[in-house]
Order: structure tokens, then C-alpha cells, then sequence
């Protein structure tokens, strides 16, 4: 995703430098006429705004934080990509100019420049900000003020996403276990009040049993749930059912399958896999 994104503002023109913690990941960009730098600090020299799409807090804590490149970023605005927990977007913020972007979309969107962005920052940040995510986003979404409000609203459109999987396969696994050819189920479903993206096109890969290569995985997708429970946690709310698609997926992965689409989680509620999910793995680990 990221490497598709930083295509798009050399196609627009912006001077990149860039950097990869696999470091062989850069050299498509190094042959369109991005600068490659050898470490994190390398890409701050002359930087007006560096952009991060790090996979997890994980990554994101280890680069920024423990590696101290937040402390070097003078008055370069941070636009921070990637889906990351909130507390982790409050101790970013307070380093410097900090603007939050997490965005819709696969990597096919990204190369077109066709992703939502979910933005929210200070507001000359956010400025600074604008003609980068006009390269590589087709619609940009102001939430507020304090980054921590994108991340909020990308964690809660990604656990609605995740009970859409989950409510797809076991609604094809009540057709199919009563005779109905899934095909058939998700023609009817997509061309009546269901016509969306989303049945679309994860209805599309579970009829198919097509997860690899994947698109988004299952461990990622478990990364973003355990985000939505903990955001919930915070706010006071219960979210009864992303704990169900979280014991689903911790299920999934323990079995091997941690790498496949996220939408592979349906072949366990289908019985399709010869085996049905079992409740041996705990809610709360």
C-alpha cells in the first residue's frame, strides 16, 4: 500500500525520499526518481512533511519513538497513514506538527490514487498537507481537530466492515446448508437492497474460495478488531460482536490461516474447511 502511495506523489511531481524497513521494497521507487534513504533519519533532511504507513502500533512505536525520529522532525508535519490505536496517536501528536490520514482502500486504489483519506489536525498542518493526499486520495474527509478522531473513525469503519464478512458467511452458510448455489444467494443479494461494494466483492471471493494472495489477511484484520474492542473499552461501549469476529479470527489463525484474506473466516462458519469453529480460544486473552 504504501510503496502505491508514494508512486502517486512522484507521479505528481513531488520530490520523495524514501524508506523501507525492507530496504529492497524501495528500489521501484529509486527507479522512477525517488531518493532512497538508509535509515529513518535520512528521509527528514529538506523534508517539508514526512508521511509513515507503518503495519501496526508496533512498527509505528519502534521507528518514531524508540528510534527517536519523532524528536528530529523540527518543523516537518508528520501525515501519519496507517490504522494506529489511539493512545499511540495522543503520544505522536505531542511531538510535533501531526496530522492523522488513515485511509480506505487496496493497493489497486492506491496505485490510482483512489483512496478516502480520514484526516484530522491542526489546521495549518493540515494545510501543508492537502496536495499530497489530492496525489493519492480521491475524496479527503476533514473530522476534526485532534488526529486521534481519523483513527477513531477508520477503527469503527473497519469493525463494520469485519461484522459485514462475518454476517456474509454465515448468511451463505444458511443458503448453501439448505441447497441454494452460493452464486445464486449473493446474485439476489447484491441486486436488491444489499447492491454494495462491500457484499460485493467479499461475496465475490467467498463464493470463489480465492484468499491468497490476499488482500488484507486475517492477522491484520484481527489487529484492527482488537483496536475497535479497545477504542470501545475507552469510550464505554460494548461491542458484543466484534468480540464474536475476534474469537472467529484468533480461531482462523490458530489453525493456519492467518495469512489468507480476511474473508477466509467464512469458510470456518460454512463448514467448508470440514470443521466448524470451536469455543476453545477465550474472549479476553
Amino acid at each position: 500500500m504504501g510503496r502505491e502511495m508514494a508512486a502517486r506523489l512522484l507521479e505528481a511531481g513531488h520530490a520523495l525520499t524514501a524508506w523501507n524497513r525492507t530496504a529492497s521494497a524501495c528500489e521501484p521507487l529509486r527507479r522512477r526518481g525517488a531518493a532512497v534513504a538508509s535509515t529513518p533519519a535520512g528521509v527528514l533532511e529538506g523534508a517539508e512533511v514526512v508521511v509513515s504507513m507503518l503495519a501496526d502500533d508496533a512498527a509505528t512505536r519502534a521507528v518514531w519513538l524508540d528510534g527517536g525520529l519523532a524528536g528530529r522532525m523540527g518543523d516537518a508535519v508528520h501525515l501519519e497513514m496507517a490504522t494506529l490505536g489511539l493512545n499511540l496517536v495522543r503520544e505522536m501528536k505531542s511531538r510535533g506538527p501531526y496530522v492523522a490520514a488513515p485511509v480506505f482502500g487496496r493497493p489497486q486504489a492506491a496505485a490510482r490514487g483512489e483512496l478516502d483519506a480520514i484526516v484530522a489536525g491542526p489546521g495549518a498542518a493540515l494545510e501543508r498537507c492537502r496536495p499530497l493526499l489530492a496525489a493519492m486520495a480521491r475524496q479527503v474527509f476533514v473530522v476534526g481537530e485532534a488526529p486521534e478522531q481519523a483513527n477513531a473513525v477508520k477503527i469503527a469503519r473497519n469493525f463494520l466492515l469485519s461484522t459485514v464478512i462475518e454476517g456474509l458467511g454465515e448468511a451463505m452458510a444458511l443458503a448453501r446448508g439448505t441447497g441454494v448455489p452460493p452464486q445464486v444467494f449473493l446474485d439476489i443479494i447484491t441486486g436488491t437492497s444489499l447492491n454494495a461494494p462491500a457484499y460485493k466483492n467479499y461475496g465475490k471471493l467467498m463464493v470463489e474460495g480465492r484468499y491468497d494472495p490476499a488482500q488484507f489477511t486475517m492477522t491484520l484484520g484481527l489487529k484492527d478488531v482488537e483496536l475497535a474492542l479497545d477504542t470501545a473499552r475507552e469510550a464505554g461501549v460494548p461491542l458484543p460482536s466484534a468480540e464474536l469476529v475476534r474469537r472467529h479470527l484468533l480461531a482462523a489463525i490458530a489453525k493456519g490461516d492467518g495469512a489468507k484474506d480476511w474473508a477466509a473466516v467464512s469458510d470456518y462458519a460454512s463448514g467448508r474447511r470440514g470443521e466448524r469453529l470451536t469455543a476453545d480460544i477465550p474472549y479476553d486473552e
